[in-house]
């Protein structure tokens, strides 16, 4: 499977992909069909998978004056929301990509691949890996993030029949959690990747 066949399973699934998104080192960008927006990065011997809660994806649109020399230029941005255009090519100019708002960029909720400890990394492979290899841990960390992930579904309160949002929680009850255990998922049957979470994991 190419890079380009897996974003286009993606697609096919729903996804908004982010243009800006690489085959080497891997890394995309994408927001689910629920919302939730997704960071993939494979870099040193950790992948890691960042999740945005819906609401925080949005459009990073360069801004260019052609009055200022290339020289003189600089590098500024405007974000848009990701409602103004569903295809990257529609309305929207070269170098746009999807970014995650809020204070310093940083995920509600992580989940790490450490290949140190699954296959005995010592250097960069991580980002050496293929979109297979790359597409299979990507699988395997969003699965393990399906907890999370239900914790903001709108689900049947068991008194009433009332159906409950995050915006209907409380803040407490609501918030993220940050550094919850999350069960590895399988691969297959001779590999069981170890996944740590949490939104404070330190990055490579």
């Amino acid at each position: 499977m190419t890079f380009e066949a897996w974003l286009g399973r993606l697609r096919n699934d729903g996804y908004l992909l982010c243009p800006a998104s690489t085959a080497v080192p891997v890394e995309l960008r994408a927001v689910r069909p629920d919302g939730w927006g997704l960071h993939l990065r494979c870099r040193g011997v950790h992948v890691r998978l960042g999740l945005y809660r819906p609401g925080r994806p949005a459009w990073q649109v360069p801004l260019r004056d052609r009055h200022v020399i290339p020289e003189e230029a600089l590098e500024l941005w405007e974000h848009r929301p990701l409602r103004q255009a569903a295809d990257p090519g529609a309305g929207l100019p070269a170098g746009t990509r999807i970014v995650f708002t809020g204070a310093e960029d940083l995920p509600d909720h992580q989940l790490v691949f450490d290949g140190s400890r699954e296959h005995g990394w010592r250097g960069h492979e991580a980002g050496l890996l293929r979109a297979p290899a790359a597409a299979e841990i990507f699988a395997t960390l969003l699965a393990a993030a399906e907890p999370e992930l239900d914790r903001w579904r709108p689900s049947v309160a068991t008194a009433g029949g009332l159906r409950l949002s995050p915006a209907s929680l409380s803040a407490a009850e609501a918030a993220p959690r940050k550094g919850a255990a999350v069960p590895s998922a399988r691969v297959a049957a001779s590999a069981r990747p170890t996944v740590a979470a949490g939104a404070d994991q330190a990055r490579s």
